[in-house]
């Protein structure tokens, strides 16, 4: 009998895919931990029964999350990221020689076990000398940072529900907004560009009450809600994001990129028109 993912999208709409076995399932104090093989997605990773990421098409998120803002720095050294338990934000983070020291801040250290172990190649930068691995509560984590001492913060969370609910809201941007410095560049994930426009104004609306200036860019992850997903980049002072550094880039594009180029990212940044509706941007 074929065994069979299903995510349901609660607007009449599933993704369905065609899974092979059920390599680990267990309960966290947060969390239930799925790892699944699909036949066309490879290993997959859900948490409360909503995908993650897969072998074949995580590179899409974590070079989004990662390159777009760490390119629109100008020599960022000091980086948080919020979540992450995957690893695929601090792997790709660490092609950049310039960054000197990553915290993961991750609330769940079952998923960084899990993932070490079922997604080696996700996870291969977590134990790396330039990371410092932090189990616990990333809202309280920013809260009590030094104020004025990070270049970037990335918010590579779940959705806004369940652990993930505190990590979209504007006491928390503000926190963020305190301890970067005044050129610190902030990015999350927001969700894809179907969600309700309820969801995406919220979000929209707490990202501006920690930062003057926000950036949201998209780009197609199949195995997401829909096919399409957003982040948005903020910043205290206003950036150009045409004026990233391609010299950079360039070096980065040689450890094997497979999504971002030059052209993407500003392409990125385009935005549908219903989409920019139902952002009010």
């Amino acid at each position: 009998m074929q065994l069979w993912y299903y995510e349901d999208y609660e607007d009449g709409v599933k993704l369905g895919l065609a899974a092979k076995e059920v390599l680990f399932r267990d309960k966290s104090d947060f969390q239930t931990v799925d790892v699944i093989e699909t036949e066309a997605y490879g290993r997959m990773l859900l948490l409360d029964g909503l995908v993650m990421t897969t072998d074949k098409d995580e590179f899409v998120y974590h070079e989004l999350i990662s390159h777009v803002p760490a390119l629109n720095h100008k020599k960022p050294e000091r980086v948080v990221v919020i979540g992450g338990g995957d690893g695929g934000t601090v792997r790709e983070l660490l092609k950049h020689p310039e960054i000197k020291e990553i915290v993961l801040c991750e609330i769940d250290g079952m998923v960084v076990e899990v993932c070490e172990k079922y997604f080696p190649e996700i996870a291969k930068g977590i134990r790396d000398p330039r990371v410092k691995l932090n189990i616990g509560d990333g809202i309280a984590y920013m809260a009590e940072h030094e104020a004025n001492s990070l270049d970037l913060v990335v918010v590579d969370s779940t959705d806004p529900i369940g652990p993930g609910e505190g990590l979209f809201s504007g006491a928390f941007y503000n926190s963020v907004a305190k301890a970067l410095k005044s050129d610190g560049l902030m990015v999350c994930q927001s969700e894809g560009l179907w969600h309700p426009p309820a969801v995406l104004q919220r979000i929209h609306k707490n990202v501006s009450a920690g930062f003057a200036h926000v950036y949201p860019y998209i780009a197609s992850i199949p195995t997401y809600p829909k096919g399409t997903w957003s982040w948005t980049m903020a910043s205290k002072n206003a950036i150009d994001v045409k004026k990233f550094d391609k010299a950079r880039l360039k070096k980065i594009e040689a450890t094997n990129l497979k999504y971002l180029n030059e052209d993407l990212m500003t392409g990125v940044f385009a935005l549908p028109n219903f989409f920019k509706a139902k952002l009010k941007f």
